[in-house]
């Protein structure tokens, strides 16, 4: 019987660590200040390591990084523009966001994209501050606080956190309207009504100037659902329209106003779909997405609280007849519905603005069952080894797609994160949701950190621009370098190259110039060189992916003076057969 006692006290002592953890989360939670500190240091924890540390994504980030760059070099806040193209569908408050923070790092900054993520980095850490802030007073501190961990750490919101481009800046007005619409609907929540409805209208402004009209489209898609549950909308009142839409139309003016400084008339030459594209915000896709895209992006991106919100619907549903569940209801059903028949844009960069609605259903769910035993009937929560095998299988396919192994450091914080995994699906098994929630928000951000500030900066190939920028370093001192075959954004912004791509008669040359040329226009450069009157020196080859595009990638460096004693062939990047032949699936890849 000893051996059984012995067990019993360390199993004891587990439980008592764990219930002190959740005593301390309890305390937290009733704090006046303490709430935000900890949700600060949660969001700077898991969001600034991807920020500083991952390099610049291709396409839609850079786009708007570059376009800032050139602008504030310019000096033409009022004429942002990629090039000699001007996007009509993207606002000029991102745009201004990101030249404050590139006024201040400096022109030797200039083209560090970590520079350019910061407003998005900053309005997304408010926006999970603004979940705990607005919803406290109506569904109490402790649900809050795991509302707005939960929101924190989902993967998609995270997503936005880390890249310089306008929904990251979105989230947050858009999060702040909701909740103080939220907040108005309730007759029972009479609490500072006019600074509310003042708050809710600056948020309007603010979305409109950031993100055309995004922010109206998600309130007005609720309200239309509403109308559908109460036939009702006299509470709107409450909003105060005729004080306070003046000061929502001065936030959103300057949108305008650049319209007609670049177009005459706002939006000309745009067709009719294109016009309702671009109101719907600064993000567009070329085809259409395929019915159920975006339920399944606003699922897949929820982890860990996809977990428990089937049930946690299910609960809202059945409370309906309340106006906190009807409202939650309205704000995903309303939303999502116009996500499927009527958006154009990314799931990946559209279904945030319901993850508030989703955090606050699975947190209230959470602590209805308190002392309850088992999970919820339509629970997700999986069996403890499939949850871990499950974080090492999204790990493994990011090394398995990239041919490359983990680092020592990466396999240490994987392994961690997966018993992470495995541990928060233990506590939901056995029905302590509480534990659940707060040892899956410590998942996810331990998951987040690795991916992020780890993993896929640790891995080589996917970054064509930083692998050719190595290269050339590596090959010679540091000087010009001129790219043929790869003409990604991130070629003008990583490596300076001209928007209007070289081809094999426009390479640059000079005594000190590094060319490096793609496989496929390999013949066509040689020869055009030869005609020149010159005879390139090759020093290395290197390969890459693009995964925009999804093709592999193999370049040659070469020196584009034979007589430039800067540059060396390097033992590491030498040529094969393999790496100068050129591959079939890399044909269109540029």
């Amino acid at each position: 019987m000893q051996p059984a006692v012995g067990g019993d006290a360390v199993h004891e002592g587990r439980r008592g660590g764990w219930d002190a953890l959740l005593d301390a989360f309890a305390r937290i939670a009733q704090g006046r200040v303490a709430p935000y500190v900890a949700l600060l240091a949660l969001t700077l924890f898991v969001y600034l390591p991807g920020v500083v540390r991952l390099p610049a994504v291709d396409r839609t980030e850079i786009v708007f990084a570059d376009t800032t760059r050139e602008m504030v070099e310019r000096g033409a806040w009022l004429d942002p523009r990629y090039g000699n193209t001007i996007h009509q569908f993207r606002p000029i408050g991102t745009f201004w966001a990101q030249g404050i923070t590139a006024a201040v790092a400096g022109p030797e900054r200039a083209r560090d994209i970590s520079v350019y993520r910061w407003p998005s980095l900053v309005a997304v850490v408010l926006a999970v501050l603004a979940v705990f802030w607005l919803s406290a007073p109506r569904v109490g501190r402790p649900t809050a606080l795991i509302a707005a961990g939960l929101f924190a750490v989902a993967p998609l919101v995270v997503l936005v956190s880390q890249l310089a481009i306008a929904d990251g800046l979105a989230l947050l007005p858009a999060t702040v309207a909701m909740l103080a619409l939220m907040r108005l609907y309730d007759p029972a929540d009479r609490q500072d009504d006019l600074r509310i409805a003042l708050l809710f209208w600056a948020a309007m402004g603010t979305g409109m100037l950031v993100n055309a009209l995004h922010t109206p489209i998600l309130v007005g898609v609720t309200l239309l659902a509403l109308f559908t549950f109460d036939r009702d909308l006299t509470w709107l009142r409450r909003t105060r329209p005729l004080v306070c839409v003046p000061i929502a139309l001065v936030l959103a003016m300057p949108w305008l106003v650049v319209r007609v400084m670049q177009d005459g008339v706002p939006f000309s030459g745009m067709g009719w779909h294109a016009f309702l594209a671009a109101l719907g915000g600064a993000q567009d896709m070329k085809l259409r997405a395929f019915p159920g895209t975006f339920t399944a992006a606003a699922l897949l991106g929820f982890l860990p609280g996809v977990a428990l919100l089937p049930a946690a619907l299910k609960s809202l549903w059945s409370s309906c007849a309340e106006r906190l569940p009807r409202f939650l209801l309205a704000w995903v059903i309303g939303y999502l519905v116009y996500l499927e028949l009527l958006s154009s844009k990314p799931g990946t960069y559209t279904v945030q603005v319901m993850y508030p609605a989703f955090a606050l259903a699975v947190a209230m769910l959470v602590m209805q069952r308190r002392g309850e035993g088992g999970p919820p009937k339509w629970s997700l929560i999986p069996w403890p080894p499939v949850a871990a095998v499950f974080a090492l299988a999204l790990f493994g396919a990011v090394y398995g797609f990239a041919r490359e192994w983990p680092s020592l450091t990466a396999i240490l914080l994987i392994a961690a994160v997966a018993a992470l995994f495995a541990w928060s699906a233990k506590f939901g098994r056995d029905g302590d949701l509480t534990a659940w929630a707060l040892a899956g928000i410590g998942a996810l951000a331990l998951f987040a950190i690795t991916l992020l500030g780890v993993v896929f900066p640790g891995v080589q190939a996917i970054w064509p621009a930083r692998v050719i920028a190595a290269a050339a370093s590596a090959t010679c001192a540091p000087g010009p370098v001129a790219v043929l075959g790869f003409r990604e954004p991130s070629a003008a912004f990583v490596l300076g190259q001209p928007k209007a791509a070289y081809v094999p008669d426009t390479m640059p040359a000079g005594p000190d110039m590094v060319h490096v040329v793609e496989s496929r226009w390999l013949d066509r450069y040689l020869a055009s060189q030869a005609a020149q009157g010159r005879v390139p020196v090759q020093l290395g080859c290197i390969d890459a992916f693009n995964t925009m595009r999804g093709c592999p990638l193999t370049f040659t460096v070469l020196a584009g003076d034979p007589q430039a004693r800067t540059c060396t062939p390097v033992a590491n990047l030498a040529c094969s057969l393999t790496k100068t032949q050129v591959r079939p699936s890399s044909r269109g890849c540029d």
